[in-house]
């Protein structure tokens, strides 16, 4: 192997390299815990700062021979066809800064970003260590939505703890508490500002309001980009619409439980059945004003339309509510294009109702039972026939705050569920025998950008009260303790609430379930989908993005070159040595141990 003769400069430089790992200084060296060439991360903003690798390796040694016309020599640790520092290759062709790899010979390099591999690469925002999701460092190596990650190698994520005034990880706001709808959500992400008219939605929200995109920040490279424009190389969908699933929506929901008898009024507790006398007829309405308060609540019509709801505006109060809960009712298709809806079971099972609850399937014979036996009505739940079910949408057992263990009681299925005669929860199979919690009022804010020329829709179902507000205009009024009742808008060109195109605006929900035994919600949003954007990177565009290790736009392998999935196939730093390229391979590329990140070792004279 020919010998080569280094500058003094760069025999310094080789010895700072090695005892930088010691975490000793010396003049002329750079010490970093951050591979060369890649990035240190801002733990304000979790944002990776590219370093200049033209910093970090030797561009003042004596050039072999050949340098830069892409021919790899045996006296070259690297030869992109040029002799420029500041791309991975040094200007005289013997360093390839860590984090780089300058292979194949003639082709510029490139920074290697394996994600979890417990290093942090450009454009890599966090890296664990691993390629699991919902510890702080997702699959693609960008910190989550609740999470902080250090600048260490690997990183170490933790939980942000919103609401202690105290803003960091990924956390785009923090006012003290983790209540939403007043600016900040539950999560510490920025709401839009409604002080004034129509609202203000700001890139990195979180919303996807008027935008291409929005993953709820404000940093460029992660597929979506600081002003919310999808970056090339990338895919946006919606949360809960990626990886080839059908799309889900979560909305986020405030509870808050009250006790029977409160305040004074009895306005929760109401008398059971067979007593009516708190009972709104169907149809009543004019319980609450017409408008919204400055404080975006329900504000209590004069004189109340109802004796037995006075203190309406204490239902939706955090400080008048014995406990509160916040957390989110998932929404799924429900079969029509831009339509989602909640359902009964926890993954998203629908409701098995009774159709036709007088009649079973045949009469002869009835599954389970002896031959020639009548079959009973379906009505009597009896186990062993056969009764024609019907799957529904919407959950007609909604009890959110049972975990509270207040105000128990047993539920009613409702007859709107396939359930003749509302029977007992425990006499409908496969149910049994369960105490809830009522007495609680739930309440709902979204928010949508108006479009006169689509047509937006809401539906809702339930009991006991339901208002919802359009731009802080009254649009379904379901006032009182009832059996579940329907109500829907349809927002459009004519019926658009006196909002304007391209504005965005509020959709307020405000629901209270008053009376012992039932309890029932059902919602549907259609043309509503905001929610927050998921970036992935596209695999054979050429172009390489977080989570990929790289993207030649062919991907067929080859050492040094890229292959199926966008992964690297053989390459340095892979731990197994390639005879045919390779002097060394310790599994890493970076400098200063015991094989460079050229996996290439060229003599000293």
């Amino acid at each position: 192997m020919q010998k080569v003769k280094f500058s003094d400069r760069t025999v310094i430089l080789l010895l700072c390299t090695f005892l930088s790992l010691l975490l000793f200084s010396l003049t002329g060296c750079e010490t970093s815990s951050t591979p060369r060439g890649s990035g240190t991360t801002d733990t304000d903003t979790n944002k990776v700062i590219e370093t200049d690798s033209s910093k970090l390796i030797d561009t003042s040694g004596e050039a072999p021979p050949g340098c830069g016309d892409g021919k790899l020599a045996d006296d070259e640790e690297c030869d992109d066809g040029n002799t420029k520092s500041g791309d991975g290759c040094s200007a005289n062709c013997l360093f390839v800064a860590e984090g780089w790899s300058c292979n194949p010979p003639g082709y510029p390099c490139h920074q290697v970003a394996k994600c979890g591999d417990g290093n942090v690469v450009f454009p890599e925002l966090c890296d664990d260590g691993n390629l699991d999701k919902g510890d702080g460092c997702s699959d693609l190596c960008k910190v989550e939505i609740g999470y902080k990650c250090d600048a260490g190698q690997p990183s170490l994520c933790t939980e942000t703890v919103c609401g202690d005034s105290k803003m960091e990880g990924a956390e785009s706001c923090d006012d003290g508490n983790a209540i939403p709808f007043d600016g900040c959500s539950a999560l510490c992400q920025k709401e839009p500002d409604c002080s004034t008219g129509a609202c203000t939605s700001g890139c990195g929200d979180g919303l996807v309001l008027g935008e291409e995109c929005d993953d709820g920040n404000n940093i460029s490279g992660d597929g979506c980009s600081e002003d919310c424009k999808v970056e090339s190389g990338y895919e946006c969908l919606q949360e809960g619409c990626a990886d080839g699933d059908a799309c889900t929506l979560n909305v986020a929901v405030v509870y808050r439980d009250f006790t029977g008898g409160y305040p004074t009024t009895n306005d929760f507790g109401l008398p059971r059945y067979p007593d009516t006398s708190c009972d709104a007829p169907v149809g009543a309405k004019g319980m609450v004003s017409s408008s919204l308060g400055s404080n975006w609540k329900p504000v209590q019509a004069s004189p109340p339309a109802n004796a037995c709801a006075k203190s309406i505006a204490d239902w939706y109060d955090d400080s008048k509510a014995g406990n509160i809960k916040v957390g989110y009712i998932k929404l799924y298709p429900d079969g029509t294009t831009g339509n989602y809806v909640n359902r009964y079971g926890e993954n998203g099972e629908k409701w098995t109702g009774v159709k036709n609850p007088e009649q079973p399937i045949s009469n002869d014979p009835c599954t389970g039972a002896s031959l020639g036996t009548t079959c009973l009505p379906c009505s009597t739940f009896n186990p062993n026939q056969s009764c024609a079910i019907e799957l529904m949408d919407g959950n007609p057992l909604f009890f959110p705050v049972d975990d509270f263990g207040t105000d128990l009681g047993e539920a009613k299925v409702p007859e709107q569920y396939g359930a003749l005669g509302w029977p007992w929860e425990k006499d409908y199979p496969p149910l049994s025998a369960t105490l809830h919690s009522f007495y609680f009022t739930s309440e709902i804010t979204y928010w949508f950008a108006y479009d006169e020329n689509n047509s937006a829709t809401l539906k809702f179902t339930g009991d006991d009260d339901v208002w919802v507000f359009v731009n802080g205009q009254l649009a379904v009024d379901l006032g009182g303790a009832h059996a579940p009742l329907d109500g829907a808008i349809t927002i459009n060109k004519m019926d658009n609430y006196g909002m304007t195109t391209g504005n965005v605006y509020r959709i307020n929900i405000f629901h209270a379930e008053r009376k012992m035994e039932g309890s029932s919600f059902k919602l549907t949003l259609g043309g509503f989908n905001t929610a927050r954007s998921e970036c992935r990177p596209e695999c054979g565009d050429g172009i390489v993005g977080l989570g990929e290790e790289c993207d030649d736009g062919i991907n067929d392998g080859g050492y040094g070159e890229c292959g199926a999935g966008c992964k690297l196939d053989q390459y340095c730093g892979d731990g197994f040595l390639q005879k045919e390229y390779e002097a060394c391979d310790d599994g890493n590329t970076r400098n200063g141990d015991e094989c460079p990140a050229s996996c290439r070792i060229i003599g000293i004279d």
